[in-house]
């Protein structure tokens, strides 16, 4: 089975899934189990209150996010084989990167750093939780710089399919980013589970 006979699968079963849970959720309600029904009132109310942070939260942003880092990454050719003009463009994202570090180091260890916790520790702190779509997004921005450093990026239209490209080729992994988070949220719902 090929990788994307695979993810229409695996789409399909999601999609499954998150429409037996409202049934389910009622059968095991009324058999005297400790979870709360999709089908009820409470039920009806949660699910159209909660679609759209249900579908869209935290990981499925990620998500996003990477996917697009990663066609930026594969898009501006930075992976392909180096010539002259390649390389003094690789050296421009080295030194922005280190002057990026940097600066995000010093930020964030500053005991004063309003990234730090509210005790003034780094662990669950805004700086921690931000990290990840920061290096993300920053893998983004130095993509687009390479590929304009080295010429790969002429037009708008090119500079716009460095953003665009991993959307385009993983675009199976978005919905499926957003089944999970929906089918995830029911069910924690369903049963009371605080994550």
């Amino acid at each position: 089975m090929n990788k994307n006979k695979f993810l229409s699968y695996f789409v399909l079963l999601l999609i499954v899934v998150s429409i037996l849970l409202p049934i389910v959720s009622w059968i095991l309600s009324a058999l005297g189990f400790d979870c709360k029904s999709l089908l009820s009132e409470e039920g009806w109310r949660w699910m159209f209150y909660n679609i759209p942070v249900s579908f869209i939260n935290k990981w499925t942003m990620l998500c996003l996010s990477a996917i697009i880092g990663i066609g930026s990454v594969v898009r501006c050719g930075i992976l392909a084989p180096k010539e002259k003009k390649d390389i003094n463009a690789l050296y421009l994202v080295l030194f922005i990167s280190v002057i990026f570090i940097s600066a995000l180091l010093v930020s964030a260890l500053h005991p004063q750093s309003p990234l730090l916790s509210v005790t003034g520790e780094i662990k669950n702190s805004a700086f921690i939780h931000g990290l990840p779509t920061i290096v993300i997004w920053c893998i983004i921005f130095l993509s687009a710089i390479y590929a304009v450093q080295t010429k790969r990026t002429r037009t708008i239209d090119d500079f716009s399919d460095i953003f665009t490209y991993g959307i385009r080729r993983f675009s199976s992994v978005i919905v499926i980013a957003m089944l999970l988070s929906f089918v995830t949220s029911c069910f924690t719902y369903i049963f009371n589970i605080n994550i």
